[in-house]
């Protein structure tokens, strides 16, 4: 679906061929230009719940920041992506303490938690943020380039020189994570402002995507002139052909600069 800000947005979930169920949950708004993926930790009743819990929380609490922000002009007091950055933070800990609280009313959500992806595109930015092993890329001319950062004890190790990159694929250490959505009491973030070229494609995907297919084989996919949901419909069978060993979750956001009085008209 495409808004009137030139942004198309779509998303797509499947829980591939081992899972019993989907413990990914999304969410797109592209009347606010919003998306969020989140992908449940914890097991049993616990990962569903944690993922769920943090769309939903995240969602209606940025809405309601963006409605607020609105109006009573606080676009003009203070720099967007600022405001955005801070929108997407205190949301993402406002779902921290929900997921932390419902944890602790029963042994079946004890240690859950909950990776997750949310962004805003405005004014030719992608304003979000990150935690966990859930990714987002950019697509331009081609090349698929990473932005975020795994949040991981693989990738810690990578860093500091304990194992190699492709130690890291059949690391032991590869899915605990080291920050998620009710891993403790104040969410640590990675945020993200990227500036947007028109024709620039966002990707966010769970790690079902990211540990099935290649990058190469991603940047494939993207660079094929087809509607962004057939681009997510052919990532989501990549990865099920390759074994579907987790459940898969992708977001695309394709940005399409608009005609300058019509962007100075929506404030862009």
């Amino acid at each position: 679906m495409r808004d009137a800000r030139g942004v198309e947005i779509c998303s797509l979930s499947d829980k591939g061929q081992v899972r019993r169920e989907n413990q990914d949950n999304t969410l797109v708004d592209p009347a606010n230009a919003l998306f969020i993926l989140a992908d449940g930790a914890g097991g049993g009743l616990g990962g569903g719940t944690a993922s769920r819990l943090t769309v939903d929380t995240m969602g209606g609490r940025v809405q309601s920041l963006l409605r607020g922000s609105r109006r009573y002009r606080i676009w003009d007091r203070q720099p967007r992506a600022s405001r955005l950055t801070e929108i997407l933070s205190t949301a993402a800990q406002a779902a921290n303490s929900v997921v932390v609280s419902a944890a602790s009313t029963s042994s079946e959500l004890t240690g859950m938690a909950s990776t997750v992806v949310a962004g805003v595109i405005d004014a030719q930015r992608c304003i979000a943020v990150t935690a966990g092993d859930s990714r987002i890329y950019l697509f331009r001319g081609g090349r698929l380039a990473q932005v975020s950062e795994d949040h991981s004890l693989a990738r810690q190790l990578i860093e500091r020189g304990f194992i190699s990159e492709d130690d890291n694929k059949a690391s032991k250490y590869r899915n605990v994570l080291t920050r998620a959505v009710g891993m403790q009491e104040n969410i640590e973030l990675s945020t993200h402002d990227i500036a947007l070229e028109s024709g620039d494609i966002v990707l966010a995907c769970s790690d079902g995507l990211t540990n099935m297919v290649p990058d190469a084989a991603i940047a494939a996919v993207l660079s094929k002139a087809i509607p962004l949901e057939e681009q997510a419909s052919e990532l989501i069978q990549s990865a099920n052909e390759a074994g579907g060993l987790d459940n898969i979750s992708v977001i695309l956001i394709r940005y399409r600069r608009l005609p300058t009085i019509l962007s100075r008209l929506l404030g862009q």
